[in-house]
Formats: C-alpha cells, structure tokens, sequence
C-alpha cells in the first residue's frame, strides 16, 4: 500500500503559549482526518511559537554579534531567556505531547509535528515527533542546521521513518537549504520528505529550491509552513498549495511511484541516518 493522504497544518502559533497553540491545533487536526487524511504534519514551532526568534531582537548593536553576545547584559538576557524556555519545553512535554498522543491513537493517523524538546539538564532540540497511529512515539528528528537558534542544542543524524505506507524522512527549516540534507533521505530510502518549517517561503526563492530539491532525487517533499503548505512532486513540480486562508491543504501521492524514480548512488557513513520502524 503505497497510495497515502497526507495533510498539512498551517497556521501562524502564538510564542509561549503553549496551550493557546494546542486548541488551535487539535481542530484542524480533527478535521484534516475527517477529510481522509492519513499522515498529517505540522508548522515548525507548532507548540511553542518559535520563540527563539525573539533574543536576537534584544542583542546588543555593537555591529560585532559574536562580542556582543559576550557582554554581561546579553549573558543576563539570555539567562531569562533560557529560563523561560526551559519551563515552556516542560509545559509541552508535561501537558502537550500526551494530548496529542491520546488524540493521535484516537484518530488513527500518524503525526508529524514539531516543537521544543528538553533533554540532558538543560539541552533543548528543535524536535519533529513521529506518532503513529497506535499513539506511539516511533521516533524524533532533531534539527541539524540549529546553530543559529539561541538557546537550541543541534541535531546529529538524519531521520527515515517506515510507515505503513512507505519511507519518509523529515528535515526542519534550514536543513533544506543543502542538498546533501535531501540526498541523504532519497539514498535511505526516503520517497518523501515532510519539511517543518517556520522562515521563509513563497513563490520566490523556497520554491525554486524545493522544485530542484525534489527533481534530483525523485522524491515528493511537503513542505508545511504558518503562511503556506506546499506539495512538490517527484518531477519537480508544485502539485497542491493553500490560499492565504487555509489552513488545512491534503493530497494524495503514491510513494512506491516515488521510489521508481529515486537514484540510489551515494554511499552513507554509517551512524549518519537513523532508521525508525512503526
């Protein structure tokens, strides 16, 4: 069975409201299942609102970034800053994630979606969770490109799911911006690739990239972003995009057509591509 119905959610979530942001959320993904949907997937920050967009705002202009974020204010903005986002990523996993577990397995979908995740003390990932429709967590993709995102530990492997329809892998955001990222998932088997993303996007320079990302490998990508989703074909085409007023966009692909045209010519250094089964 390789034919599947996947949906994305957009929508633009609230920085730190957590709970703001899941009543949002659990409506539209109720009604993108009602509307026959088996995979759905989520914006970038879809629970916490992307708040680490918010302290570069606050750094010092000294026109030197690197010794500005050394200085003793920018050290205390960040000590607040990483407070409130260690207690944001504990309300998610405390009161988020189970609900959407428990509303997962009552829908009998898989889920893909992205938020903030605490580990180790205080390391904090910028972490896609894969449900299944059992409402197991099957697995998480930390996002690699990171380095950037104050506050966020990075990624160190990429992510292919097996599910019931197919491979999927995932990629956040800025790890789309080099094609090694969706080389990576075709070569492991990946015949699509969900992207949660929450920087740009549009008709201009994201879907050119994800045009020619999904041409070179013959793999379907969607991409899921607070103001679009988009759906690109194998050939390297947009098949499916919303309007600035929708917030659920579905179609359905055929992976096994996907896996036809995939090129499977690059060797991958063990330890780099982590498989997950369920």
């Amino acid at each position: 069975m390789s034919k599947v119905k996947i949906a994305g959610i957009s929508f633009v979530p609230k920085m730190w409201d957590e709970k703001k942001n899941l009543d949002t959320l659990i409506p539209f993904y109720r009604k993108a299942v009602a509307g026959g949907a088996q995979i759905v997937a989520t914006v970038e920050g879809c629970l916490d609102g992307y708040p680490t967009k918010e302290l570069p705002k606050r750094r010092l202009q000294s026109g030197q970034p690197k010794k500005a974020m050394q200085t003793a204010a920018y050290k205390e903005r960040f000590a607040a800053f990483k407070k409130q986002q260690l207690a944001l990523a504990d309300r998610i996993k405390l009161n988020c994630l189970p609900a959407l577990i428990e509303e997962t397995k009552s829908l009998g979908v898989y889920l893909f979606v992205n938020t903030l995740d605490r580990r180790r003390g205080e390391s904090v990932y910028n972490t896609t969770f894969v449900i299944n429709p059992k409402g197991k967590v099957i697995g998480k993709y930390d996002k690699i490109h990171a380095a950037f995102e104050t506050g966020n530990t990075c990624g160190k492997t990429y992510s292919v799911f097996e599910t019931d329809y197919g491979q999927i892998g995932v990629l956040i955001c800025a790890d789309r911006n080099y094609p090694e990222t969706s080389r990576i998932l075709n070569v492991s088997g990946a015949g699509l690739q969900i992207i949660n993303s929450y920087g740009f996007w549009g008709e201009g320079k994201n879907d050119v990239m994800l045009k020619q990302r999904a041409r070179e490998n013959g793999s379907y990508i969607v991409f899921i972003h607070p103001n679009e989703t988009v759906f690109f074909s194998p050939e390297g085409r947009v098949i499916a995009s919303s309007s600035s007023w929708e917030n659920i966009l579905m179609r359905e692909v055929d992976l096994d057509y996907a896996g036809s045209r995939g090129s499977k010519t690059l060797t991958i250094p063990n330890g780099l591509v982590k498989r997950f089964r369920g």
